[in-house]
């Protein structure tokens, strides 16, 4: 059963991206591994890249700004680095050096300089005023920046893939509350480099495939989860659409856009703040085309998270709110 701890850490997701490092890893000796702790949370996390590659592993001093601009630096002697901020709420301290260093820097280099690739982890889980703000929203608005959130195992490999190979900064999220549940055992338990091959970017991944579906619904990370747990539990697989974003930067307006030409109603569901979030531009996007349909929108509250965890349940869409708007609809 798919758990209804809003806590629950997921593993497998973290695998991906790890997996997808250490293949990357192998055959570019240009990729190194910075951060806070990044020996220790190598060590838990990825021990095979401490085993195999240690010397391209560096821990840095507390100071998430240096930090990233000591990435910037490094990239311009020919690294490729992979920067990890642990928590989202420390892109805040870093947000200075990523939003006016990090994403200008391709576009201020000379002609003549090749590209230069950085990858930009955070994760996010919810536990408190300070700890796992969403921040999604203000990285897709910075032009310069790609902007990713998986929420399969395969998702997070392929995806972690594309960055590495993608000449540019990409702001990699992992959202910890995603758990490892039922939805997809088997894609979860077979090998993640199976296939070998990266995601690209701005292609949203349909997760159900009905032949006649009557509503079409957004999603993306925990959301994602939470929508599709609900269709398999209430039968719902044949009447709904469910496209998981995986990127958010850029997006894929145009496959949205195609379901819901079918649908002509729409539920975008975000554990993102409402206000002023991806859902907004995502239904000001398709109002622009088409103003004939019917759309709905779920998100968090404009409000700092709590300190309790009764009420940092609030900040979420609820399963039983996702619910009531799906069946308002189907």
């Amino acid at each position: 059963m798919t758990t209804k701890n809003p806590f629950y850490r997921n593993h497998l997701i973290r695998d991906g991206i790890n997996q997808a490092i250490y293949d990357a890893m192998q055959l570019d000796p240009s990729i190194y591994l910075f951060g806070e702790g990044a020996w220790v949370k190598a060590k838990y996390d990825a021990p095979q890249i401490l085993n195999e590659f240690p010397d391209r592993i560096v821990t840095l001093p507390i100071a998430e700004d240096g930090s990233v601009n000591f990435a910037v630096g490094t990239s311009l002697l020919g690294v490729t680095p992979i920067i990890n901020l642990i928590t989202s709420d420390f892109a805040f301290r870093a947000f200075d050096s990523i939003a006016n260093t990090a994403a200008k820097l391709n576009f201020i280099l000379p002609d003549n300089e090749p590209r230069r690739t950085i990858v930009i982890q955070a994760e996010f889980l919810l536990g408190g005023p300070t700890t796992g703000q969403r921040v999604e929203a203000l990285f897709a608005h910075i032009p310069g920046l790609y902007v990713v959130i998986p929420s399969t195992p395969r998702d997070a490999y392929g995806l972690m893939r594309t960055a590495l190979e993608t000449p540019g900064v990409t702001v990699f999220f992992e959202d910890r509350m995603v758990p490892d549940s039922h939805i997809c055992t088997v894609e979860q338990l077979s090998p993640f480099h199976d296939e070998n091959k990266p995601i690209t970017f701005g292609q949203a991944r349909h997760c159900t495939h009905p032949a006649k579906p009557t509503l079409t619904v957004v999603a993306y990370a925990l959301m994602r989860e939470y929508v599709e747990g609900l269709l398999w539990e209430h039968h719902l697989l044949e009447r709904v659409e469910l496209l998981d974003l995986r990127t958010l930067h850029p997006l894929d307006i145009n496959t949205i856009y195609g379901s819901v030409r079918t649908t002509r109603k729409l539920l975008i569901v975000e554990p993102d703040v409402e206000f002023g979030g991806i859902g907004a531009e995502i239904a000001a996007q398709l109002l622009e085309e088409d103003l004939s349909f019917t759309l709905v929108r779920l998100g968090g509250p404009r409000e700092v998270i709590p300190a309790s965890r009764e009420g940092q349940a609030r900040m979420l869409p609820s399963r039983e709110q996702i619910l009531e708007a799906i069946r308002g609809f189907v």
